[in-house]
């Protein structure tokens, strides 16, 4: 099974499901045996409730089919999110096969600094980051969104980490490019790309498409 966080969007329901459709959160949540999040407000307040809605998902579906794998995807806050709900699965016992993160940050204040460290429960990581293009950054400002602080860079325990870093914005990282910004485009078919290639590594059936 795998539980997809999406990021934050506008308040209103409609206009969320508008502006994150195809995201590529929202395009794995529509996979086989997955569950599609939507992620917290500007804020970032409900960030641990959302965790704590992976953990009661995660709990049903293992009560159901206890010998299913659990995967985690986040997008931006909702990474934050995904890397708390991995730290609490872990308090329960449950191992987490797959981490799949797209620009996650921790810009939120329900528990701030609690997702820097990625637990030991988990298996793998691949994190799509935006990259630190000072040049991108000075041209597009608010889209880049540069102040965001970057979350989930290192792994406790044994297990992998890989993390793959892209010019575009915070958006197109997340599947979800600005129309005005020409790097866009290229940017989330390169992250599409990439994240498909760990899909297969792990055994995920999804096919991202930008």
């Amino acid at each position: 099974m795998i539980v997809a966080i999406d990021g934050t969007g506008p308040d209103a329901p409609g206009e969320y499901q508008k502006l994150m459709g195809d995201s590529f959160c929202s395009q794995i949540g529509r996979a086989a045996n997955a569950t599609y999040l939507r992620g917290p407000t500007t804020a970032g307040w409900e960030t641990s409730a959302i965790a704590d809605r992976v953990v009661d998902t995660v709990t049903a579906e293992r009560g159901e089919a206890a010998n299913g794998e659990v995967m985690l995807a986040g997008y931006s806050r909702g990474g934050c999110a995904a890397i708390i709900a991995a730290r609490r699965l872990k308090d329960r016992g449950v191992a987490v096969h797959s981490l799949f993160l797209f620009d996650a940050v921790d810009m939120q204040f329900s528990n701030v600094h609690l997702s820097q460290i990625i637990p030991d429960n988990v298996r793998m990581v691949a994190h799509a980051r935006s990259a630190r293009n000072l040049a991108f950054w000075s041209r597009n400002p608010v889209e880049s969104r540069w102040y965001f602080l970057n979350t989930g860079r290192y792994l406790a325990g044994s297990g992998s980490i890989e993390t793959k870093f892209f010019v575009g914005s915070h958006g197109a990282v997340g599947g979800v490019p600005w129309p005005d910004i020409p790097q866009d485009p290229g940017c989330a078919l390169a992250v599409a790309e990439w994240m498909n290639k760990q899909f297969e590594k792990r055994g995920l059936h999804v096919r991202l498409k930008p």
